[in-house]
């Protein structure tokens, strides 16, 4: 890890739904890691909460009830926002190769971009085993927010992400579902953030947030029309 990113005050978060079994697995490789890290419990009714007891150096916050993905990250962000954290790193429960995941978003980070997102798509050598609905809807999606924003994204709602926190500011995150993570991209462009796409460390998981809802493709297609109009680079005076 590049020596200048010892500065900056990380906050890693792990959003979490009924996990207890991967929790066992995948919470103490994370203990030695120089940063705080934040469980986000989704509402969780499984025995996770009973697992996370056993971690006494962990920060855990539960929503009431299941909210989505997006709704994780809000809660995410906010705690960070208001604790000064210099940068989120957002990270998956199943991708447990945390510690190379983590070295290479503060490596990029540390560079001067705002957002540094980790595509499960590029150099995932298991890309055939891939349902092609999966990539042709995640295709679609890349090319609708790289043809708005000059982009040059393939995974665009991985949740495997670096951000400075203050960048985020101006920011009006709404959506609970993974819609989120378009907005924040249509958002970066009209702000005009920098950001930069790097290959995860793992494809794992690649197209399971598709499977949690009826027609994905529509759902996150409409909330990039509604962010294209609320966010129009040409009205910027």
């Amino acid at each position: 890890m590049n020596c200048s990113t010892m500065n900056y005050r990380k906050l890693i978060i792990l959003p979490i739904y009924n996990q207890e079994r991967f929790l066992k697995k995948s919470i103490p490789l994370l203990k030695n890691i120089n940063s705080d890290v934040l469980l986000i419990d989704d509402g969780s009714t499984d025995h996770t909460y009973d697992v996370i007891t056993e971690y006494s150096w962990l920060m855990y916050i539960k929503h009431s009830q299941k909210l989505g993905s997006g709704a994780s990250f809000i809660t995410a962000y906010e705690y960070a926002r208001d604790l000064n954290y210099d940068v989120i790193i957002s990270l998956d429960h199943r991708n447990i190769r945390y510690a190379e995941e983590i070295s290479q978003l503060m490596d990029n980070i540390s560079y001067g971009y705002d957002i540094v997102n980790s595509s499960r798509i590029l150099e995932n050598f298991n890309y055939h085993h891939i349902p092609q609905h999966h990539i042709d809807a995640t295709a679609e999606l890349s090319g609708t927010i790289n043809n708005l924003t000059g982009f040059d994204l393939t995974d665009p709602l991985s949740g495997i992400k670096a951000l400075r926190t203050e960048s985020l500011k101006n920011m009006e995150l709404t959506e609970f579902n993974h819609g989120l993570y378009l907005q924040i991209w249509i958002q970066a462009f009209y702000f005009g953030l920098n950001i930069i796409e790097i290959p995860a460390q793992s494809g794992i998981g690649f197209g399971e947030e598709l499977r949690m809802y009826n027609d994905p493709l529509n759902l996150f297609l409409s909330i990039l029309h509604s962010e294209k109009c609320l966010y129009n680079k040409n009205s910027i005076n």
